[in-house]
């Protein structure tokens, strides 16, 4: 079977009902900078709630959480906002440390040892400490969406206008241009190759010693999410015609599958995520979650919503997915395939959802809160 590479990749909480959530305004559509690697935690090591869910708690900020959390050396989700905050929260939903930067934070961190590094609107990427006070600052040339990728050895890839490659101490290791903006998170390939998903279409792939271009694939669509990285060299996207296709190790397509909202001109914005019995799943703008076999593109299942889904899910070590939608909802599918529950969030979840602990989730909504929802595992 092939698999995918990668990981299920904060005021003061409280305890709050299920049934408590905040009025909304529908916001007019927005592009999805939510898609964290999300196979769980450490390769999918926890069970998320399987039943009984109720949100736990909830963290305020002033505006709007498309962030997608991470995950701190103690074991908080840390995460920022469009009011510039960028916050870390244990399990409790304690703010632990805050932090505010000159801009909107639409960027997902990535974490390594005690740094969190992340990037805004203020043409900046920054590395905080475990306290949340900064160690370094480098200017971009761009604003930045995408989320802050760190490869095995700890260097920090960014991707803003270009690909800028950071040691953990800050210093500029290279650079490599890039065929326009990137919204979606990065990926690695089995062969080690960072892929990078380009705005206007298509997905450079580059050299991750000295950022070298090995290819580009033109995929002829926009591309808002990031790739799904198989383990035999292939990928998986979404794209902006409706379609999700998956591109071989030379860059040829071996499988291309069509959405209902295709032939209405709706998109797939989120990032597929891959299950650990093959089936991708992943959120398109009509409204479905789609569950497709990673071998052909077939479809095993589709889950109607209220709302486009652009959440990339995450999956915990028993094959349960859980993303949010459009609709205000987050959603837990079992590996049978069905809807197992969904629970009002009171805003759009284009966030990621990412695994605390067993039986544990947190998630950034429209609300301008991340949401802890709890339940059996």
């Amino acid at each position: 079977m092939v698999a995918a590479l990668g990981l299920c990749g904060l005021g003061g909480g409280r305890s709050l009902p299920a049934q408590e959530v905040a009025h909304h305004r529908r916001a007019p559509l927005f592009v999805s900078t939510s898609a964290t690697p999300s196979v769980g935690v450490d390769g999918g090591a926890l069970r998320g709630p399987h039943r009984d869910p109720a949100v736990l708690w909830r963290v305020r900020t002033g505006r709007r959480v498309f962030s997608s959390p991470g995950l701190t050396r103690d074991g908080w989700a840390v995460f920022g906002s469009l009011d510039g905050t960028i916050q870390a929260v244990d399990r409790d939903g304690i703010v632990r440390w805050s932090h505010r930067r000159p801009s909107r934070v639409f960027s997902s961190p990535a974490t390594v040892g005690e740094l969190t590094v992340i990037g805004s609107d203020a043409r900046e990427v920054v590395a905080l400490d475990a306290r949340g006070s900064v160690v370094w600052r480098a200017t971009l040339p761009q604003d930045m969406d995408s989320p802050v990728f760190a490869l095995p050895d700890g260097e920090l890839l960014v991707a803003s206008g270009d690909l800028r490659a950071f040691s953990r101490a800050g210093e500029l290791r290279w650079t490599a241009a890039l065929a326009g903006h990137v919204y979606g998170p990065l990926a690695r390939s089995s062969g080690g190759e960072v892929l990078v998903p380009e705005l206007r279409g298509s997905v450079a792939v580059i050299a991750p010693t000295d950022g070298a271009l090995v290819r580009r694939v033109e995929l002829g669509s926009f591309l808002y999410g990031g790739p799904l990285a198989l383990t035999d060299g292939a990928f998986v996207v979404g794209l902006a015609d409706g379609t999700v296709r998956c591109i071989d190790a030379e860059g040829g397509t071996r499988w291309s599958f069509r959405t209902e909202g295709a032939a209405r001109r709706l998109g797939v914005r989120a990032t597929p995520a891959l299950r650990p019995d093959g089936v991708i799943v992943v959120g398109a703008e009509d409204g479905g979650i789609y569950g497709l076999r990673v071998a052909d593109g077939t479809q095993v299942f589709r889950v109607a919503t209220g709302g486009p889904v652009r959440s990339r899910a995450c999956i915990d070590r028993d094959g349960w997915a859980y993303l949010g939608g459009e609709d205000d909802q987050l959603h837990a599918l079992a590996p049978d395939n069905t809807e197992a529950w969904r629970v009002s969030i009171g805003a759009d979840v284009d966030s990621g959802p990412r695994l605390l602990a067993e039986g544990l989730l947190v998630v950034g909504a429209d609300d301008g809160a991340l949401h802890a929802v709890a339940g059996t595992p």
